[in-house]
């Protein structure tokens, strides 16, 4: 299952947000991005997951373009929103209901630290938030994770259960990460830098 990039490109009008890149990510790995705010590792990272199409250039997993198989990814952001009012466990349990998967709840829940699952998402912290998203992407143990800012919003526990989610990644897929903090760019084998 090779995530595979060939002479990408991400253009708003004349202004080109990143490209042309070429890259592979087998199983087993873990790619980083890395580059300054503003430089386009979301965009990328988006254009990966098949939520904005490339100005240019193909993006495949495993042969077939990632909008065609969203069921295969998993992303975490920090623009990412789950159901405010709902608790931890509920936003999992829907997921995982319309992903007609069955889930362990609680056992996702304890393998990202959570332990307030009663109270609304809303009532989280922003850190308890960010191991919500890492709880929600890995639902449906992807064989592809994009990991945007992974770490922000954590504490030394929380950034141990960003390792642990990586390690656990490599066993079932690739992942790509996306950020300017060398602590997480230390998890992936190679690192592409863009302007």
């Amino acid at each position: 299952m090779p995530l595979v990039a060939d002479r990408l490109t991400r253009s708003y009008g004349a202004r080109r947000i990143y490209g042309p890149l070429s890259f592979e990510v087998a199983p087993g790995r873990v790619l980083g991005i890395a580059g300054a705010n503003g430089s386009g590792k979301t965009t990328l990272l988006k254009t990966l997951a098949g939520l904005i199409r490339p100005s240019s250039g193909s993006i495949t997993l495993s042969g077939k373009s990632p909008r065609d198989v969203p069921e295969r990814i998993g992303w975490v952001a920090p623009d990412l929103s789950l159901y405010a009012e709902l608790t931890p466990a509920e936003n999992l349990a829907f997921f995982a209901e319309v992903a007609g998967r069955q889930v362990d709840i609680e056992e996702r829940l304890a393998d990202v630290g959570l332990a307030n699952r009663d109270v609304p998402t809303s009532a989280l912290s922003t850190g308890q938030r960010q191991r919500l998203k890492l709880a929600f992407a890995t639902l449906s143990d992807p064989p592809l994770l994009l990991l945007d800012e992974p770490t922000s919003n954590l504490d030394e526990a929380g950034r141990a259960i960003v390792m642990k989610v990586v390690a656990s990644q490599r066993r079932r897929g690739a992942a790509v990460i996306a950020s300017n903090d060398p602590r997480d760019l230390a998890l992936a084998d190679e690192t592409l830098s863009i302007a």
